[in-house]
């Protein structure tokens, strides 16, 4: 978990000193800069928003297996990595406090074979708090997820149910009042049971660093 939470920092310090490189030229021009939109933008009216994001995703998957009575359960633990597309909706009030929803399409495989992968959907629940800056606001927050998963190795197929906890840590551009480009840096932990399917793979439970970066449609 300590290397986990340490990669988190190093990689959002990283988004962020290259989001300070990337606009620097573009605060110096009133009407059109991120400064400039967020100072006007008001505060009394409630904004909603959809989001469109590609992630990347990796980490530890620690699978057990069921035992058969005569052996006791064995745990493995995996390295695995992927991708998500993820759609959320979400309203800010005060230009302070998000609450989002979202829904992401989840393609992920163990980093040792080919041959073992997962596929599903997870849905969250979060909200956030929004700190305004000249640069870029930034954002922390956390939610909650629900996940079902499609698990696949070699030939065997095993359908999965879970749930978890998730943290996040991002930026938000304006480049309109009506556009924003954003990066976000996520903590999920889950837990997964098996539900059907292969008796081999009982649970999982899963600890991923997620990186992601799209657009949101301010309504």
């Amino acid at each position: 978990m300590w290397k986990q939470r340490k990669h988190f920092t190093v990689i959002l310090g990283a988004m962020l000193s290259g989001l300070g490189l990337w606009s620097g030229s573009a605060i110096a021009q009133p009407g059109v800069s991120h400064n400039y939109v967020n100072t006007y933008r008001s505060s009394s009216i409630t904004h909603f928003f959809v989001s469109q994001a590609i992630e990347g995703e990796y980490g530890e998957f620690n699978l057990s297996n069921s035992g058969n009575g005569l052996t006791s359960a064995v745990t493995r633990s995996e390295k695995w990595r992927g991708y998500n597309l993820t759609q959320t909706f979400g309203v800010e009030l005060l230009k302070f406090v998000q609450f989002n929803v979202a829904h992401s399409m989840i393609n992920m495989r163990a980093s040792s074979s080919s041959l073992e992968r997962l596929g599903g959907s997870r849905f969250s629940a979060g909200a956030r708090l929004v700190f305004l800056a000249p640069v870029a606001n930034l954002e922390a927050g956390g939610g909650v997820v629900g996940t079902r998963y499609d698990y696949q190795r070699d030939l065997t197929t095993s359908d999965f149910y879970g749930s978890g906890v998730y943290y996040s840590l991002g930026f938000n551009y304006f480049i309109s009042e009506r556009i924003s480009l954003f990066g976000q840096a996520k903590m999920i932990d889950e837990h997964s049971i098996r539900t059907g399917g292969d008796p081999n793979a009982k649970t999982i439970r899963s600890q991923t660093t997620n990186l992601g970066t799209g657009f949101s449609l301010w309504l």
